[in-house]
């Protein structure tokens, strides 16, 4: 959307764009409209358009608006009761995920999707 500019698209041309189909990027846009990041216009002409500037919604804001929370790293359950090992993980794993998770955080908190346009070669300057 930041690069074709202040009119956005739609769902379909999105969907097209990405490869997959246009009801994961309905929901995915509606995540983002919760998110108060992008815009949908519904209707005939409808469409969606980014909410705020693209140097004003960097991708940590994308992903706590798409994703589901707990971080990106998290421990799965299970595992033997009577294993010490299993029984010392999650308290000596935990710190560390946590950690990670927030440099993660750190990292998509400074990208922005302007940044990431601005990367992005203009039609017809290739």
């Amino acid at each position: 959307m930041a690069y074709r500019g202040a009119d956005g698209m739609t769902s379909e041309v999105i969907a097209r764009s990405l490869g997959t189909n246009p009801v994961l990027v309905r929901r995915l846009l509606k995540d983002l409209e919760r998110g108060q990041l992008v815009r949908m216009r519904p209707g005939k002409d409808g469409g969606v358009q980014l909410a705020r500037a693209p140097e004003h919604i960097t991708l940590d804001l994308v992903i706590r608006a798409t994703e589901n929370k707990g971080g990106v790293f998290a421990l799965r359950q299970g595992g033997n009761p009577n294993c010490p090992v299993n029984q010392n993980m999650a308290r000596l794993l935990n710190p560390i995920l946590i950690a990670t998770d927030q440099a993660v955080a750190d990292t998509l908190a400074r990208t922005t999707i302007a940044d990431l346009t601005a990367q992005i070669p203009q039609r017809g300057a290739q």
